[in-house]
């Protein structure tokens, strides 16, 4: 595998979402805050993408949340010494920019500039390196700012570990497709509770090309389970929690630059998502 999380496709469609994405952002003042981005935050990003290239899992381990699976983002194929150091004076001039709030516990917070992050803070951030666009999270840990690869892991997997129709996976990316590609017909047979599917479409009103490209995205993009004790703000407000039961699953995509958290529930022997608007929702963060 190339050390490239987002194929050609994914990153020239993650460049369509900044786009919009950007435009709406830069006159939003409420996700801001007052204070840049700091030298240990830049330096844990650059530091593990220098070892993702490098191929030195020991010291990408550093810097990341600790996953068991990391080293699956490494490349198969050393760099030569004169390509280390052409490397190594790409990634220091690596300025990454964020495009998404401070969150914890899925509520936005404002950290003023000269005051610590709480613990669990996250955010995104996006930059290109290598010939690779990447987008980046990111999470206060007691240790310091640390990235988060399990998207990375989960996209380089995806290749090689195809879903099956049943897995909650799966529910959640038909149910965000259809929601896209404006298949009502399609969506009540995905949820947990009986719905008036019209209304999960009622608001795409986007023209082909446009929605063309968000399809694509519904396919490029890695999920996977939240990890135990996370929590997400759900398009309806509704603040979930990851936790250990055997019925209800959170599971966590990565679409374009935008974390979208999916809840599932085991009923009847399959797997039903709970309903949500995600289009509204990524309609109001300013993303389509």
């Amino acid at each position: 595998m190339k050390a490239k999380p987002f194929g050609s496709i994914m990153g020239a469609l993650i460049v369509f979402f900044l786009a919009t994405f950007a435009t709406a952002q830069s006159n939003d003042q409420s996700q801001s805050t007052a204070q840049g981005p700091s030298a240990d935050l830049i330096k844990s990003i650059r530091a593990v993408l220098y070892s993702i290239y490098s191929r030195d899992g020991a010291e990408l381990r550093k810097w990341i949340i600790a996953d068991p699976e990391s080293d699956a983002v490494l490349p198969k194929k050393p760099l030569s010494p004169l390509e280390l150091s052409e490397l190594k004076h790409e990634v220091e001039e690596l300025e990454p920019h964020r495009v998404m709030p401070f969150l914890v516990d899925g509520e936005l917070i404002n950290v003023s500039a000269g005051s610590q992050y709480p613990v669990g803070a996250k955010t995104i951030y996006v930059t290109s390196f290598h010939g690779a666009l990447w987008a980046i999270p990111v999470i206060f840990t007691k240790s310091g700012w640390k990235v988060d690869i399990r998207f990375w892991i989960a996209a380089a997997k995806k290749n090689s570990e195809k879903e099956k129709p049943s897995d909650p996976e799966m529910i959640a990316r038909q149910f965000l497709l259809y929601m896209m590609a404006k298949r009502p017909d399609k969506l009540s047979g995905l949820t947990a509770s009986k719905i008036e599917p019209e209304k999960y479409t009622a608001a795409n009103n986007l023209p082909p090309g446009d929605l063309d490209q968000l399809i694509e995205l519904c396919f490029e993009m890695p999920l996977l389970r939240a990890r135990s004790g996370e929590s997400y703000r759900m398009p309806s407000g509704e603040i979930v929690r990851a936790g250990n039961e055997k019925d209800t699953v959170i599971v966590v995509g990565l679409y374009g630059v935008i974390e979208l958290a999916f809840q599932l529930k085991y009923i009847g022997g399959k797997w039903k998502i709970v309903p949500q608007h995600y289009f509204e929702m990524l309609r109001a963060l300013g993303a389509i």
